[in-house]
């Protein structure tokens, strides 16, 4: 299947006529393919999943399903029966942070009870996560570290950014019950080595649990669960994957899944109800509790769709690298500028963060919106610990962030380079 070229891709985001849009780890552009599929849903099948007997919803519940189906595939090559559909990352953080904290309660085996607890949090348990993380793939360890009593460890990166395996030594050891860390870093763009890391900490503990923020690769990057070895995954479906706003993913390890407690109970969860106790469904249905966000799900389907078959994930990747190429050279050749994150392109990713010295970040990203109609993130980017580390808080106010995805262009690029050089000279 021939594949779509830029200035053809470009023509889904109408925005783009108007304005550079360089804030996609905030949140990317929607195409009008995803849109359209929306629209199809609430004007030609729009009825409830997995509640009706008529043609209509049964074929509202088919769409639902082959959504889920194609995200597994396309986005995370995970098993559609270990993807659970969330709003966002921050719930998927907060769904797994739960059902650590509380074993799964259901009818087992004739009785009513609580199955065996995801983890043991025994005597010296202690929980790991990095000194770069993304606030909420920080606060739900530190309230659960807190909750459960035990310990909370920090990993540090090296001076540039990069989480090596070697770091993770120190602070994971068999004591360790969890571990969460970032694949990319939202702030400055670090693309860490997630398999070796996994590798050192599943060598030294191979019961600890381990979570991966997603929310920066999926959609820009290829991702493989399987490959990984983590145990639960976590994305946003309107970042890279190009979904609308209020959708996302976690995947969890089938093993897991088994005992891993629904955030929320109620309908559409369940297998039956007394007025004692309650079956529930023993699959991924089971976190589908109430309505979902049936067109958004479908859109996202949609989307995933896209990427792969009209564009190619693999291409994004070398699309963003090359953009992020030709931007770091251009900002490595202007006075007072100052760029985070590591120095070879093999640990980066379609995210390039800077300040320009005498400016405060907001101020810089004011400046290219109302002059250039340059569209990009300033600030600590739910990061505060990251710029603190970066020691950049108090002087800039946090950073710039040019973040990129396959509408974007060289020559956006060059009139982004022309504006910064005015504004650093």
């Amino acid at each position: 299947m021939s594949k779509l070229r830029i200035p053809d891709v470009r023509k889904q985001f109408p925005l783009l006529k108007e304005y550079i849009y360089f804030d996609n780890s905030a949140t990317s552009l929607t195409p009008k393919v995803v849109i359209d599929s929306m629209n199809d849903y609430y004007l030609g099948y729009c009825a409830n999943v997995e509640r009706g007997a008529y043609r209509l919803a049964q074929r509202a519940t088919q769409e639902y399903d082959l959504a889920r189906e194609k995200i597994a595939k396309y986005l995370v090559n995970c098993q559609p029966q270990e993807l659970i559909f969330t709003r966002n990352f921050t719930e998927g953080a907060n769904m797994v942070a739960f059902a650590l904290q509380n074993p799964l309660l259901d009818r087992i085996d004739e009785g009513f009870g609580y199955a065996s607890p995801l983890i043991d949090n025994g005597k010296n348990a202690n929980i790991v996560a990095t000194a770069i993380e993304h606030h909420s793939n920080l606060m739900p360890w530190i309230r659960l570290s807190k909750a459960l009593g035990v310990e909370f460890r920090t990993v540090s990166p090296t001076e540039e950014g990069l989480l090596t395996p070697e770091a993770f030594n120190s602070k994971v050891d068999k004591n360790t019950i969890f571990v969460a860390f970032q694949h990319v870093s939202n702030s400055i763009g670090t693309l860490h080595p997630a398999k070796q890391i996994i590798d050192t900490i599943k060598q030294i503990n191979s019961k600890a649990l381990i979570f991966v923020d997603g929310a920066q690769t999926v959609g820009h990057m290829p991702v493989d669960f399987n490959y990984l070895g983590c145990d639960f995954y976590a994305f946003s479906g309107h970042k890279g994957p190009l979904g609308p706003k209020g959708t996302g993913g976690l995947v969890v390890r089938k093993g897991l899944l088994e005992r891993f407690h629904p955030f929320h109970l109620g309908g559409g969860t369940i297998l039956d109800v007394t007025l004692e106790d309650y079956k529930l469904k023993n699959d991924h249905r089971q976190f589908d509790g109430g309505t979902p966000y049936i067109p958004g799900l479908i859109g996202l389907g949609t989307a995933a769709e896209f990427l792969e078959e009209k564009i190619g994930i693999n291409r994004i990747r070398e699309h963003e690298l090359s953009l992020s190429e030709r931007l770091l050279r251009g900002l490595q050749a202007i006075d007072n500028i100052e760029i985070y994150g590591p120095k070879g392109l093999e640990q980066r990713s379609g995210i390039v963060s800077f300040n320009i010295k005498g400016w405060l970040s907001h101020d810089v990203s004011l400046t290219l919106d109302e002059k250039w109609n340059i569209l990009t993130r300033a600030g600590h980017h739910c990061c505060i610990p990251t710029m603190r580390f970066l020691n950049i808080l108090d002087d800039y106010g946090g950073n710039v962030r040019i973040s990129l995805h396959l509408y974007n262009t060289e020559e956006e690029i060059d009139t982004a380079l022309t504006a910064l050089r005015k504004l650093a000279g």
